[in-house]
């Protein structure tokens, strides 16, 4: 046709492109997995082929159960319908029969709190109303698998916090979750395993806390190409406030080495400075992995600097899912950068205290050139998983959030008003 129209036989050429390749696994009955990753991975398409709303060019896709799947804002939505004639059209879609859409319509419409504009066109709701009708449609047509793409996002912080709820009493139950999203807090919380896509293959997959933190060391190592230091660092230090490790001492040589092969042996970073020991130490000064409720300890963290830098040295508290539930940083105790010079080691201490729940942690350690008050940071060291310990029952009670914060308290007797 070309050839007609043009006169001349013209050479056409085209890219291949695939948006997902040799990507196998299984999600087991009663457990939640999370699919992550940079935009253009391929997890949107992925969910999508699971669904059925795309169909692979090659391999196999076996599903079994009811699927309901909360896809891109609006999806299954007609904008001229009404919320109640989308709800039954939406709910016929996910597999519900007519009596079974009638029964749960009034558990919908509450859930959902739409309200009035129920009886409104679509296409006038806002973003967060569209969400709840959707989630709230997907909720109540009992499924065996629930396929959730980072939709939640638009959500209010009130209604996001009901999902979760209603998220979480759904696994009790022994429903399967596959999750998108780019909160690895949530991510953390809420699946057993992750799945990290890259180019449409799988990169990593394993326990969600492992395979999430190796996504955000990517995507750390992509920052720190993109934004670069400070031609001249400011001199924001003389010294930091304790001695300086001689690295010819045995036994800390000892222990570094061991921290290394533990802890640090996948170097990650600029490399300007590096971590090469961490102890935690108990009370009495004696280094420990055991440690009582709101007991004072000490984080000692010794830094190699290969480059001049100046930076901060940070750590973070983590559970068992890798949540971080405490931590500090030079900015946020308002203590000066650290300005280090090249070829010598520097010991920096933090004390704090444990007011945390009974459990297992671990910690994360950081060296980072802060930019916009750690908005943004350029990493020069990471370690991600240092230090397992645990924090033993508090004898007062038990504890039933992550952390206990100290409260006074008082209490007034009033009179019944006439």
């Amino acid at each position: 046709m070309r050839k007609n129209w043009l006169g001349s036989d013209v050479q056409l050429s085209g890219n291949e492109f695939w948006a997902l390749q040799d990507v196998t696994f299984d999600i087991a009955l009663g457990e939640a997995v999370a699919i992550i990753g940079r935009n253009g991975s391929g997890k949107s398409t992925l969910l999508q082929l699971i669904v059925g709303t795309l169909s692979p060019s090659e391999g196999r896709i076996r599903t079994k159960g009811r699927i309901s799947a909360l896809l891109e804002l609006g999806a299954g939505f007609n904008p001229e319908f009404s919320g109640i004639e989308n709800v039954r059209l939406n709910a016929t879609l996910l597999g519900l029969s007519p009596e079974e859409i009638e029964t749960q319509l009034p558990f919908i419409l509450d859930f959902a709190e739409i309200g009035d504009y129920i009886t409104q066109p679509v296409k006038t709701y806002s973003s967060g109303m569209y969400v709840r009708l959707a989630f709230s449609v997907v909720a109540h047509s009992k499924p065996e698998l629930l396929i959730i793409d980072e939709a939640l996002a638009v959500g209010d912080v009130a209604f996001q916090a009901k999902c979760m709820t209603w998220i979480r009493r759904y696994k009790a139950q022994g429903g399967s979750l596959l999750f998108v999203s780019h909160d690895v807090a949530s991510v953390r919380t809420l699946c057993d395993r992750a799945i990290y896509l890259e180019h449409g293959q799988i990169k990593a997959i394993g326990p969600a806390g492992l395979v999430s933190d190796q996504y955000l060391r990517d995507i750390h190592q992509a920052l720190n190409r993109t934004l670069q230091a400070p031609d001249s660092a400011p001199n924001y230090l003389k010294e930091i406030g304790s001695r300086e490790i001689r690295s010819s001492d045995e036994s800390f040589s000892r222990k570094c080495k061991f921290f290394a092969e533990k802890w640090a042996n996948k170097p990650f970073g600029t490399g300007e400075a590096r971590v090469r020991l961490a102890e935690l130490f108990n009370a009495q000064g004696l280094t420990s992995d055991c440690f009582e409720f709101n007991e004072l300890v000490c984080v000692q963290i010794y830094v190699e600097c290969l480059q001049a830098c100046t930076a901060s040295i940070n750590y973070k508290i983590r559970d068992r899912h890798q949540v971080a539930v405490a931590g500090a940083d030079f900015l946020i105790v308002e203590h000066e950068l650290l300005n280090m010079e090249a070829s010598r080691f520097y010991q920096v201490e933090y004390k704090t205290h444990l007011p945390l729940q009974a459990g297992d942690y671990s910690l994360r350690l950081s060296i980072s050139i802060p930019i916009e008050k750690h908005a943004q940071a350029i990493f020069l060291d990471i370690v991600e998983v240092a230090l397992l310990f645990k924090v033993l029952p508090s004898p007062l009670g038990h504890i039933y959030t992550h952390t206990y914060l100290t409260n006074s308290v008082k209490v007034h007797s009033l009179q019944q008003p006439i």
